[in-house]
């Protein structure tokens, strides 16, 4: 059954939240309004696997982490293309290249950072569009790294840089210092 609502009544945060605790497997799909959200793809793709999130793409055709190493590693699309099609479709794309020494783990780690958390923080600053929850949806792994992350750790981070992005916003725009007495 397919769990279906709007961002300005569900947000993201507490979207994860639920599926963490139920150690949910499926893809989280959100719908952007354009309107709203007019420097972001108006879709994005969020695979989950038992309560963790282990990719994000804002495309459909299984090429998002493929663009990536290819920035990465400066190679051409074709090479990355065809090592993409040798890859097991049971096997993360990111761990069958490290498997074959085209990749580190620091690679790897890099590419979850960009991919992943990046985006993450970004999708919870939003609070207008839709999602759409697909439970046991085949996961992607051409779009996968192999690395995972628990959706409350990445419910914790983002609250923090959002945090701090408040904190260093009132400070900065703040026409008095304070003062620490001695």
């Amino acid at each position: 059954m397919c769990l279906t609502g709007s961002l300005a009544e569900f947000p993201l945060s507490e979207i994860l939240q639920f599926l963490e605790k139920g150690q949910k497997t499926g893809t989280l799909m959100l719908r952007l309004l354009p309107e709203a959200e007019a420097t972001l793809p108006p879709v994005h793709y969020i695979w989950i696997y038992q309560g963790r999130l282990v990719a994000i793409a804002n495309r459909s055709d299984q090429q998002g982490l493929v663009s990536l190493i290819e920035k990465l590693l400066g190679l051409s699309n074709r090479v990355v293309a065809k090592l993409a099609q040798l890859c097991p479709i049971d096997q993360p794309l990111g761990v069958y290249l490290k498997n074959q020494g085209l990749l580190h783990t620091e690679h790897l780690k890099y590419l979850f950072y960009i991919q992943v958390v990046q985006q993450v923080f970004t999708l919870f600053q939003v609070k207008t569009g839709e999602f759409n929850f697909y439970p046991n949806e085949r996961l992607e792994m051409r779009e996968m790294t192999g690395l995972s992350v628990p959706l409350g750790v990445l419910n914790q981070y983002s609250s923090m840089r959002i945090l701090i992005g408040e904190i260093n916003n009132c400070c900065l725009n703040s026409k008095s210092l304070l003062v620490c007495p001695r």
